[in-house]
């Protein structure tokens, strides 16, 4: 009687043994899944800065081409209000404020 006892705690522990390795391989495949969608999420956001910072390459070569308007008055700008647009030219109006602050 104690061989079948032992055979069936040697059968129970082989039992155990199989169940915490599928655990464990079910935990690493887990693991990989997880790993797999953070280098996609962090491509996916390399991808988005680097077009982000093209974008903003372009605007900064666009404001460079803009031409710049100087005041004969020196003053605050208080408001600027857009009168209109066509093509490459914008129509504002531009308020002053000239006042001495001494």
């Amino acid at each position: 009687m104690s061989n079948e006892r032992l055979l069936r705690s040697a059968r129970s522990a082989i039992a155990s043994l199989d169940e915490a390795k599928l655990n464990y391989q079910k935990q690493q495949y887990e693991h990989s899944l997880k790993v797999s969608d953070y280098q996609t999420l962090m491509q996916k956001q390399q991808e988005q800065i680097i077009s982000l910072q093209t974008q903003l390459d372009k605007v900064d070569e666009e404001l460079e081409q803009l031409t710049s308007v100087y005041s004969p008055y020196r003053g605050k700008v208080r408001r600027v209000k857009i009168l209109g647009q066509n093509e490459r030219s914008i129509n504002v109006e531009v308020t002053l404020d000239i006042r001495d602050e001494k």
